[in-house]
C-alpha cells in the first residue's frame, strides 16, 4: 500500500495530468448518466440518484481510509473535524437543489444557468484565498463566462415569462453560491491539512452522513404522507436497480474518481484551474457527442468554445508574451527568439530611462537661480590643456 500511495501522490503533483483526468472523468460522467437513462422509469433512471451519490461518497471514503499514511492516524481529531461538515452540507444542499431546479427548467436551460458558477467561484476564490488577479485575468474570466453562455444557450427553448423559469433561476443562483462556497472552502481545508487523505477522510465521512440523513428525511416524509412509520426496509428500497445492470456502478465509480481528482486538484492547483478544466470537458463531451451520437453542433456553440479558448490564453499566458509585438511573436518561433527581442526591448527602455534621468539632473528648474559665472571661471573653462599645464608648472616652481 505504501508503494501505491507514493505512486498516486507522485503523479497527482502533475497539474497537466490532473486536468486531463478531470476532463476525462467529467466527460465520462455526462456520457454514462445519459446512457443510464431508462424511459418510463421514475425520475428517468432505473436506480435512485440519491443512493448513487451516497455510494460514491462511501467509495471515496474507503479509498481515503486505505491510502491514509500510518502516521496520520494518530493526528486525527474529531473535535477539530467539524469544519469539514460545512462543505459536506453545502454539497448535499447543492445536489438537492439541482434536482428541484430540474423540475422547473429544462436541461438546456440548466446548462445555461449553471454558468453562474464561473462568476461566483471567481469572486469567492478572490475573497477567501486572497489571491490577487490581474485586470487581464478578470477580463479572461468574463470572456470564459461569455463563451460558455454562447456554447450552452438553448435554441428556441427560453421562456422568460414562465413562472417555473423564474423559480428555477432562483434555485440555480442558490446552487451556484453553494458550489462556490463549498469548493473554495474545501480547497482551503485541503491545502492547510498535513495530509490530503486526512482531509478527505473527514470530508467524505461527513458527506456519507449527510447523504444518509437526506435519504432518511425523504423516507420520513413519504412515511408521514402515507401514514406509516419509518422502517429500515424503506432505506434499502433506494438501492434497487443496482443489481440489474453494471451501468449504475460505472456511474458511481466515475463520480468517485471525479471527486478524488478534484481533491488532488485543490491540493496542488486551485479552483480557477478546475473551472477551466470543467469547461474544457464540456467542449470535449460536445465533440464526442457530435462524432459518436450525431449531435448537431450549432454555430453559436462553436463560437462560444473559441471564445473560451481565447480566455485560457489570456489567463495563463505570461505577461511578456501578451505585451509582445507581432514581430517578437514571429521571432519566438525560432529558438530563443522571443527572449532576444524582449531583452533588446528592455535594454532600449532602460537606455531611455537613463537618458531621461540625465536630462532631469542637468536641467534647471524655473524657481532656482542660476549660479553666477565669474571671470575666473570663464578663464579656467576656456584654458587650453597646454595653458593649464604651464600654470600648474609655475605654481610648483613658486
Amino acid at each position: 500500500m505504501a508503494g501505491l500511495r507514493s505512486f498516486v501522490d507522485r503523479w497527482a503533483r502533475n497539474r497537466v495530468l490532473l486536468v486531463l483526468v478531470l476532463m476525462a472523468a467529467y466527460s465520462a460522467q455526462s456520457l454514462l448518466i445519459a446512457a443510464s437513462k431508462t424511459e418510463g422509469a421514475a425520475g428517468g433512471f432505473s436506480y435512485d440518484a440519491t443512493a448513487a451519490v451516497l455510494l460514491a461518497e462511501l467509495l471515496k471514503l474507503l479509498f481515503a481510509l486505505a491510502m491514509m499514511p500510518p502516521e496520520s492516524w494518530a493526528t486525527l481529531s474529531l473535535r477539530r473535524s467539524w469544519v469539514f461538515a460545512v462543505p459536506a452540507v453545502l454539497y448535499t444542499a447543492q445536489n438537492r437543489l439541482v434536482f428541484e431546479a430540474l423540475r422547473c427548467i429544462s436541461p438546456p436551460q440548466y446548462q445555461l444557468l449553471n454558468n453562474m458558477k464561473l462568476f461566483t467561484t471567481s469572486l469567492v476564490y478572490r475573497v477567501a484565498m486572497q489571491r490577487e488577479l490581474r485586470v487581464l485575468q478578470w477580463l479572461a474570466l468574463l470572456l470564459l463566462g461569455l463563451g460558455m453562455t454562447l456554447a450552452t444557450v438553448p435554441v428556441g427553448q427560453l421562456e422568460l415569462s414562465s413562472q417555473d423559469l423564474k423559480l428555477g433561476t432562483g434555485m440555480m443562483v442558490a446552487v451556484s453560491w453553494c458550489s462556490a462556497l463549498a469548493g473554495v472552502l474545501n480547497e482551503w481545508l485541503i491545502k492547510r491539512s498535513n495530509n490530503i487523505m486526512e482531509a478527505n477522510v473527514w470530508l467524505y465521512g461527513y458527506g456519507v452522513l449527510a447523504s444518509c440523513v437526506q435519504l432518511a428525511l425523504l423516507d420520513t416524509g413519504r412515511g408521514s404522507q402515507s401514514g406509516g412509520d419509518f422502517q429500515l426496509s424503506d432505506m434499502l428500497r433506494h438501492f434497487r436497480g443496482f443489481d440489474e445492470s453494471m451501468m449504475p456502478w460505472l456511474v458511481v465509480l466515475c463520480n468517485a474518481v471525479l471527486g478524488q481528482t478534484i481533491a488532488y486538484l485543490f491540493r496542488y492547483a486551485d479552483s480557477i484551474i478546475k473551472l477551466y478544466a470543467v469547461c474544457a470537458a464540456m467542449g470535449f463531451t460536445t465533440l464526442v457527442s457530435t462524432v459518436v451520437f450525431g449531435f448537431q453542433l450549432h454555430l453559436h456553440a462553436s463560437i462560444g468554445y473559441l471564445v473560451s479558448a481565447i480566455s485560457v490564453c489570456l489567463y495563463y499566458s505570461p505577461p511578456e508574451k501578451l505585451l509582445a509585438t507581432d514581430a517578437e511573436m514571429l521571432g519566438s518561433l525560432s529558438w530563443g527568439g522571443l527572449g532576444k527581442h524582449s531583452a533588446a526591448r528592455e535594454k532600449d527602455v532602460d537606455g531611455a530611462k537613463q537618458a531621461f534621468t540625465a536630462v532631469e539632473n542637468v536641467s534647471v528648474l524655473p524657481s532656482q537661480t542660476p549660479r553666477q559665472t565669474t571671470l575666473k571661471d570663464r578663464s579656467t573653462r576656456n584654458d587650453s590643456p597646454a595653458a593649464k599645464a604651464a600654470r600648474k608648472e609655475g605654481a610648483v616652481k613658486s
